[in-house]
């Protein structure tokens, strides 16, 4: 029975040895030329978009044999060798692709040791962008421009999609060319600029939330308001001819910016026409026009004379700016005709549509 034993073990020995050296014959075919050596793999690798370029930033790790990377795209038709050196553990190298056609691209990368062995390859994909990309982008839209005595004021819609900066070219009050860039997260702007005077404006983009060039829209032209809105922060309603200020406010409701606030002359058949309102606006100022508003739904308000001059004396140093009469609704403007200029506002009602009443709701100037 041991005799049969061994027998049976010596064959199954013999089985298992025949069954090695067949494997080993197949994995012969596959190693005849030699054992295959791969050099370190790229780790990862992203291409950033450019104008009519691509920025390569490769990782590696442990790669301090690799000495080249090679990059091809268009189906191997272009390719670039790049000399590298890499650091022991994580390292990168960044490459420029130059004169790059506007498209999409398909890029292989492999590595180089500087034994002659070539790592397996790592595909990745990026986009070149050029004029047509350019030739699509618009300026930001503008909501609003207004001017005040001290500065003009832009006020933006949303920015578009990749835009990221926005640039107003203006000449400001002194006559110095100036440049302002602000980010497209800002929705208003503000320039030291002359009332009338042109503006140019452009819109910055990038084609990805990561690229190496900015795109510029064309300039677009647009103009400040000839007039502006004089600051009444530092007016004061001095003296008036008359009033009832239990009915509207009294002759400080004329510049406190509330339409349901009024300056009423005062009740009673006694107080007859003319009426008057003198302001001191803190300094001599230069009008184009003013803004006069009457009691909001009442008619009372007829004629509106508007004096300038350097004395708050009701009676004496007055020039006569110009007059209007109340037609129908409640504003009127009335032009500076004689372009007359001075620190104190006088304000001259001779008459009224149902004598002997007025009643007068805001007053304002507006510079040139």
């Amino acid at each position: 029975m041991k005799y049969i034993l061994h027998v049976f073990s010596f064959l199954c020995m013999l089985t298992v040895v025949a069954s090695c050296d067949k494997f080993t014959d197949i994995h012969k075919d596959f190693i005849k030329n030699g054992e295959i050596i791969y050099a370190v793999k790229p780790d990862s690798v992203v291409f950033i978009a450019g104008k009519e370029r691509l920025m390569m930033r490769l990782w590696m790790e442990n790669a301090q044999n690799v000495k080249e990377v090679v990059v091809s795209w268009n189906s191997g038709q272009d390719s670039l060798i790049v000399p590298v050196s890499f650091k022991t553990g994580r390292d990168s190298v960044e490459v420029l692709l130059k004169n790059l056609e506007e498209k999409s691209y398909s890029f292989n990368i492999y590595a180089v040791d500087k034994f002659g062995h070539r790592s397996l390859s790592y595909t990745q994909f990026g986009t070149a962008f050029g004029n047509n990309y350019a030739g699509s982008l618009g300026n930001r839209r503008i909501k609003k421009v207004t001017l005040t005595e001290k500065e003009g004021v832009i006020d933006w819609f949303a920015p578009a999609e990749g835009m990221i900066l926005n640039e107003v070219s203006f000449t400001t009050k002194r006559g110095n060319d100036t440049l302002v860039r602000f980010p497209s997260a800002s929705f208003s702007v503000t320039i030291d600029v002359k009332a009338g005077s042109s503006f140019k404006y452009r819109s910055l983009y990038i084609p990805q939330a990561e690229s190496i060039d900015t795109f510029y829209s064309a300039w677009g032209t647009d103009k400040m308001p000839d007039t502006y809105v004089l600051d009444r922060s530092a007016w004061k309603a001095i003296s008036v001819s008359d009033e009832t200020a239990s009915d509207g406010g009294g002759k400080a409701a004329l510049i406190d910016g509330n339409l349901g606030s009024y300056w009423h002359s005062q009740w009673g058949p006694n107080i007859p026409s003319p009426h008057w309102a003198i302001i001191d606006m803190g300094a001599v100022k230069s009008i184009a026009h003013f803004s006069i508003y009457r009691r909001a739904g009442n008619t009372d308000a007829k004629t509106v004379q508007f004096f300038l001059g350097n004395s708050s004396d009701p009676n004496t140093g007055w020039t006569l700016a110009g007059e209007g009469v109340f037609s129908s609704g409640d504003m009127m403007n009335v032009n500076n005709s004689a372009n007359a200029t001075g620190r104190y506002l006088k304000i001259y009602l001779p008459d009224s549509n149902r004598p002997p009443f007025t009643a007068i709701a805001e007053v304002y100037g507006y510079g040139k």
